[in-house]
């Protein structure tokens, strides 16, 4: 289940269920499931140059660049809205 507001413009909210495949090899561009430095967060996985970097898709976020460690848990494949 989602928390937060930062995949706003993805057409992600707060409270929608996304589904996930497993896999730590993510293409840039997909949105992932990520453990960056100790803690969980679903962004936009890009690259620059050998850097790694999640970006939310909310203007009022920043970019993520871990200080110490990422891993990617899952990309997102589907989202699913109760209303």
């Amino acid at each position: 289940e989602v928390k937060g507001d930062s995949m706003i413009d993805a057409g992600i909210h707060e409270g929608d269920l996304v589904i996930a495949t497993r896999t730590s090899n993510p293409r840039v561009g997909d949105i992932v499931i990520a453990e960056v430095d100790g803690g969980w967060t679903m962004k936009y996985f890009r690259k620059k140059g050998d850097q790694v970097y999640l970006e939310p898709a909310n203007k009022d976020y920043k970019d993520i660049y871990p200080e110490y460690d990422i891993k990617i848990a899952a990309v997102v494949t589907g989202v699913v809205r109760k209303y």
